[in-house]
């Protein structure tokens, strides 16, 4: 089970939505953004027009080229919110008490969701399906492209081996159309029937708060102790990697050369799909704040966080 102490930093991290041995790697980063002292960006995607981000105060960010950023309205009420996905023009968002909104091109509307937890994550596939999740247990999928919501009932201790509802901090669909889960005790999980029944493919002490799934097969999870877990198989298998650093990890992403970056709190590591360690970003944009979220959008990386920073990670 994770120490009480692992379980209260996990606790801190979703608040917060509230070095390493190796040399640094040959990267370069710059801060593109910055907004107030208590603006914050929890969450960022890749669109079909550059990038979305969301924060505080209910707030929605664009970006055509990851330079210049602009908020032009907010979605729904005041609510924090910490994730967002774009899928052919279906806008989804989640975040504070069960928060879920959807657009199609007609303006934002509040959906009605069966928890009221908070809401950590939201992915999207084909066909209309979506998944949302957050603490104690919520895991929601739709059909129709986050139009209603039904809840996963998931057996947890079958699932886990704990009598627990843990939190589920990010999820993801892959090609073929199967949801993945992380978050608590090393939790990976995986339905293949839209979130009908769930299979194990990993646990372990540290709780996993990032995710990220490539069209070839490469996959990475990252979370607590700088805990870097790398798949090579369309997330059958996890294999821990070498990762020089005990911080927290909040999110990864994947370039379409395999080449991934996770951020999380005062660290930053690349990652190279052809080594069995990640390099730390000894750089001073990352040394003193946190980064809750990363997406790539060309040849870059975008990491959010405090202050409503972005700051651009070029490989």
């Amino acid at each position: 089970m994770a120490s009480v102490k692992n379980r209260v930093a996990a606790g801190v991290c979703a608040l917060l939505l509230t070095a390493g041995a190796m040399p640094a790697a040959a990267a370069s980063s710059e801060q593109v953004h910055r907004g107030h002292p208590h603006d914050v960006l929890f969450g960022v995607n890749t669109s079909s027009d550059g990038l979305l981000a969301v924060g505080s105060n209910g707030r929605l960010w664009q970006s055509r080229d990851g330079s210049q950023w602009q908020s032009n309205s907010n979605v729904g009420d005041s609510r924090a919110l910490l994730a967002v996905s774009e899928r052919q023009g279906n806008l989804l968002a989640v975040g504070q008490q069960g928060g879920i909104f959807h657009s199609a091109g007609d303006g934002w509307k509040a959906v009605e969701a069966p928890v009221k937890e908070r809401l950590f994550a939201v992915a999207q596939g084909d066909f209309g399906l979506a998944v949302v999740t957050g603490a104690f247990g919520a895991v929601l999928c739709s059909q129709d492209g986050g139009r209603s919501w039904q809840q996963s009932q998931i057996d947890w201790p079958a699932l886990i081996g704990q009598n627990y509802q843990p939190h589920v901090y990010n999820a993801a669909i892959d090609a073929r159309g199967r949801i993945y889960i992380v978050g608590e005790f090393g939790m990976i999980a995986r339905s293949d029937d839209a979130g009908k029944s769930w299979q194990s493919l990993h646990s372990g002490e540290a709780s996993l708060f990032g995710l990220a799934l490539s069209d070839t097969g490469l996959g990475y999870a990252v979370g607590q102790s700088g805990t870097v877990l790398r798949s090579r198989d369309g997330g059958e298998s996890w294999k821990a990697i070498t990762s020089n650093s005990d911080a927290i990890l909040m999110d990864v992403a994947i370039r379409a050369d395999g080449k991934a970056v996770a951020t999380g709190i005062r660290q930053a590591l690349s990652i190279s799909p052809t080594s069995s360690q990640a390099r730390v970003l000894n750089h001073d944009a990352f040394l003193e704040s946190w980064y809750s979220d990363i997406a790539v959008l060309g040849n870059a990386f975008y990491a959010v966080g405090e202050q409503a920073k972005v700051i651009k990670i070029s490989l």
